[in-house]
C-alpha cells in the first residue's frame, strides 16, 4: 500500500499544529515565529502531505538557546570538573572556584576552549557560533583559542577542550583532527571533545580512529532519533507509525521534495531531525532548512 494517513490518525496534523503553536506562545520553542510555520506548512497541501508534516514536527528534537546555554553550563560545572579531578588538573578546591576562574581568564589558566571548524574542507560556522556562545555564558575570551594557534600556548595549558553544537558522522572532525595535526597534542594534553549532540555512530567512529581523544558529549543521539526507522519487530515497518512501509515512507518524501525542487537528503544526512535556534545539522532532513521557490524553510541552516 503507497504512503498514507493510518485510520486513527486522522486528527493528528491539527493535534500536533496546534501543540506546537502553544509551544511557541509560551516561549518554550524560540527562534521560530508563527509566520515562519505558516509559511512551512502551506509546503504541505494534501492529507497525505500534511500527515507527513505533523510527523515530522511531533518528531523534532529542537534546540533553543536557552537549552544550549543550558548544555554549556554542564559541560562547565559538570563534565569538565569532573575530567580535570579524574586527570589531576589543576587546583580547583571545587565547582564553584573552577566556574569563576573560567570566568575571570588568568593567562596562566590550565584549560583552552577551541571550537571545531571544517578542517580540510570548507570553514565550519557553527563551531563558531558555539565558542561565542561559550564566552557568553562563563568563559573568558582569554581561554579559546584558534586551532592554528594551539602551538603557541603557554606550558601552563594542559587541557584543550573541542567544542561544536553536533558531532554526526565523525568525518569532520576527522578532518579537523588531522589538519591541525592533534594527535601531536595527546602526550602533553589532555584532549576532550565536548559536542552538545552526538551521534553514536559518530562517537564510535572517533573513539576507533583516535584512541587519544575523550569523548564527552551532553546528549547522545542514536537510531531511535532517525526519521527513517523500522520498528524492533519488522525492519521494513516505519517505527514512527508503526503502520507504513518504510520504502514508501523515504519514496514518498523524495518524490514531494522532487516535485519541490529541494533534495530529500544530504550526502552524510543520518536522518535527524534535529535543529538548534542558531542553525540545523546537515544531518537533519532538508524537509526542515531547505529553500526553493517552491519551499519555505522552518528552520535555519546556518547562521
Amino acid at each position: 500500500m503507497a504512503f498514507h494517513v493510518p485510520p486513527a490518525h486522522e486528527e493528528l496534523y491539527d493535534q500536533v499544529v496546534s501543540r506546537f503553536r502553544m509551544l511557541l506562545r509560551r516561549h518554550v520553542i524560540t527562534g521560530i515565529t508563527d509566520i515562519r510555520l505558516n509559511l512551512w506548512l502551506r509546503n504541505f497541501v494534501s492529507l497525505e502531505e500534511q500527515y507527513l508534516a505533523a510527523r515530522v514536527l511531533d518528531n523534532l528534537s529542537y534546540r533553543s538557546q536557552a537549552m544550549v546555554t543550558s548544555a554549556i553550563q554542564h559541560v562547565n560545572e559538570c563534565v569538565l570538573p569532573c575530567e580535570l579531578r579524574r586527570r589531576g588538573i589543576g587546583t580547583f578546591a571545587d565547582v564553584d572556584e573552577l566556574v569563576e576562574s573560567l570566568r575571570l581568564g588568568d593567562a596562566m589558566h590550565p584549560v583552552r576552549f577551541v571550537a571545531v571548524d571544517g578542517g580540510h574542507e570548507t570553514p565550519g560556522k557553527s563551531g563558531a557560533v558555539i565558542i561565542r556562545q561559550f564566552q557568553r555564558d562563563g568563559v573568558a575570551k582569554a581561554l579559546t583559542c584558534k586551532p592554528e594557534n594551539l602551538g603557541a600556548l603557554p606550558a601552563t595549558v594542559k587541557c584543550l577542550v573541542f567544542v561544536d553544537d553536533m558531532l554526526g558522522t565523525g568525518r569532520q572532525f576527522a578532518g579537523f583532527a588531522e589538519t591541525y595535526k592533534l594527535d601531536t597534542y595527546a602526550d602533553s594534553h589532555a584532549i576532550i571533545y565536548c559536542p552538545l549532540i552526538a551521534h553514536q555512530k559518530g562517537l564510535d567512529k572517533l573513539a576507533k580512529k583516535f584512541p587519544w581523544l575523550t569523548l564527552l558529549p551532553v546528549e547522545v543521539f542514536g537510531a531511535a532519533h532517525q526519521f527513517y526507522r523500522g520498528t524492533a519487530q519488522d525492519a521494513t515497518r516505519w517505527a514512527i507509525d508503526g503502520v507504513n512501509q518504510l520504502d514508501e515512507v523515504r519514496g514518498f518524501v523524495k518524490a514531494l521534495c522532487d516535485r519541490r525542487s529541494i533534495p530529500a537528503t544530504t550526502q552524510h544526512s543520518l536522518n535527524l531531525l534535529l535543529g538548534f535556534e542558531h542553525a540545523t545539522p546537515n544531518n537533519s532532513l532538508p524537509l526542515l532548512y531547505a529553500e526553493s521557490s517552491q519551499w519555505n524553510y522552518l528552520l535555519k541552516r546556518q547562521t
